[in-house]
């Protein structure tokens, strides 16, 4: 998977704050080059994070309507978003449904997921995650996503759950499914 810059991820969160950044804007909040400005501009848009505008760039506002693995309509919030060495990009309503993506599949480049707290995207890889919380918005377990450990602790200690790296919820979370999917082969029977 692709691993943003701290700069990239600075200009992502402007953005995402203002709607959308001129070239001029960049160049001065991030206090970069104009050349810099547009080479960053290039690789998130090429990244699908950002729609390129004349001068600038804006956020994405439209992500396809439904999740690729439940079917839900998708929501901004909660957002994980994925992208194959093909060139295919899929989004899911949720980190839950974003991680169960990522087990079904070995052919992807990028996963980009929201920040619950501050609606900032991050690489999924280097995301914290809370499992089983009382907030459910979505699928279950519950899966919230938080750019770092101690948002997703202090979060817990007002609504329960567990705090987990990438690696320990992606493989909770293929635990959990498979499990269900067993119980419902015996149910089936």
């Amino acid at each position: 998977m692709s691993t943003l810059t701290p700069r990239q991820r600075e200009i992502l969160k402007l953005v995402n704050q203002n709607g959308n950044l001129s070239v001029e804007e960049i160049r001065q909040l991030i206090d970069i080059s104009q050349a810099t400005a547009y080479r960053e501009i290039q690789e998130l848009a090429q990244l699908g994070l950002v729609n390129k505008i004349p001068g600038g760039i804006n956020r994405l506002e439209n992500l396809p309507e439904r999740c690729v693995q439940c079917g839900r309509e998708n929501n901004p919030r909660t957002s994980f978003m994925i992208e194959q060495t093909d060139g295919e990009k899929m989004t899911a309503c949720c980190s839950h449904c974003g991680l169960m993506t990522l087990a079904r599949r070995t052919n992807i480049s990028m996963a980009m997921t929201t920040d619950f707290f501050y609606g900032t995207l991050l690489n999924a890889s280097q995301a914290w995650y809370v499992l089983n919380s009382s907030v459910s918005l979505c699928c279950l377990p519950s899966t919230l996503t938080f750019s770092n450990p101690e948002d997703a602790k202090r979060f817990t200690q007002g609504f329960g759950g567990e705090v987990m790296d990438f690696t320990e919820a992606f493989n909770q979370i293929k635990e959990t499914m498979t499990f269900r999917n067993v119980i419902r082969k015996i149910k089936q029977q």
